[in-house]
């Protein structure tokens, strides 16, 4: 997805508010972010595999869905000194209630505390982290 210049624009001032900041400032931010992706073919097409040779023989075609799976997503967070572990949501999707109990207090809230009242955490606004449920959290 490409940039808008409104993204542009809030990106560089960020940069431009954050630019002097020191190690010890970035150590007490985590950064994070999801991403979906789907596992099937969008043409619903098949692929047929065979051995070499034997084209189109009958005993050698098997016919199966390229991509069986659907729909995953994963969410990751880094930080200064490393990273989260990658986490897989096989389901395709991260409502409020899976942000909550799977990521905030899994990952987030321990993290949290470690770091103390400095903590800062960055992520997309995305709808499951902007929900009642994640506002009093």
């Amino acid at each position: 997805m490409p940039l808008m210049s409104r993204h542009r624009r809030d990106r560089l001032q960020l940069a431009r508010q954050h630019v002097h900041w020191t190690p010890d400032q970035w150590r007490a931010v985590l950064f994070m972010d999801e991403s979906r992706f789907s596992l099937e073919s969008k043409s619903r097409r098949y692929i047929i595999w065979r051995e070499l040779g034997t084209r189109y023989h009958p005993s050698n075609i098997r016919k199966r869905d390229a991509y069986e799976r659907g729909i995953v997503c994963v969410w990751g967070g880094i930080y200064f000194g490393g990273s989260t572990d990658l986490n897989f949501f096989p389901k395709g999707t991260v409502n409020a209630q899976v942000y909550r109990d799977d990521i905030l207090d899994a990952y987030v809230h321990p993290y949290a505390g470690a770091i103390g009242d400095a903590f800062l955490l960055q992520d997309d606004n995305a709808r499951p982290h902007k929900v009642c449920i994640i506002d009093d959290y």
